[in-house]
């Protein structure tokens, strides 16, 4: 089992030995770009949003996204019903902890009553939708990480093409893509082109 860059590996350590915050790879992502940790990993091929060891977490599966908790695969939600995905989480894992937001009121700790998760709008029928996932013990995530990963995913879903989320050899293209990036519009920019590619492909094995 491996990871890509942007996470800890099977065993909680990076490469290095040091531990989940090992800078380095240790298994079968794409190139070694240098990418920020996040709670996006990639581990025997497969997509995952948080900590995958026995924890909650989300797959980015072909068919959609696939909720994970306590060792079961929760009701797939199709790519087909996103209408908008946000990305909710905090760099340390304190900062989102249920006891850290009652202590500051909320203040320093906003998303803990819900804790990380993905906030979505999906149609058919229309509702809002919270996929929850943990964060990686002892993993600190990169602002800059976390805002490029947030800009993947939602230019992704607004462009209408959510399902490429679910395409592993364009995640595979993408996600090192993106993350190497450190502004908001660096990464809107590389987003948007990465999406005219995947469509521009799409048409010509249409035609």
């Amino acid at each position: 089992m491996g990871t890509l860059p942007n996470g800890p590996g099977p065993d909680g350590r990076g490469p290095d030995g040091r531990g989940p915050d090992g800078p380095g790879a240790d298994g079968d992502g794409p190139g070694h770009l240098p990418v920020p940790p996040v709670p996006l990993v990639r581990v025997d091929g497969r997509w995952l949003l948080g900590d995958h060891r026995d924890r909650t977490h989300l797959e980015f599966a072909p068919e959609g996204i696939v909720p994970h908790a306590d060792g079961q695969a929760g009701e797939v939600v199709p790519w087909a019903r996103f209408m908008a995905l946000g990305l909710q989480v905090t760099t340390h894992r304190w900062m989102g902890s249920r006891r850290t937001a009652l202590l500051s009121l909320g203040q320093m700790a906003p998303l803990g009553l819900t804790g990380p998760h993905l906030a979505a709008t999906v149609r058919h029928p229309y509702t809002y939708w919270t996929g929850r996932f943990s964060h990686h013990r002892g993993l600190q995530y990169a602002p800059a990480g976390l805002v490029t990963l947030g800009v993947l995913l939602g230019v992704t879903v607004d462009a209408g093409e959510a399902a490429l989320l679910g395409d592993r050899a364009w995640m595979d293209e993408a996600v090192p893509a993106v993350l190497a990036l450190r502004r908001d519009d660096e990464a809107r920019a590389a987003v948007t082109k990465l999406v005219a590619g995947a469509r521009a492909t799409r048409g010509l094995r249409e035609a």
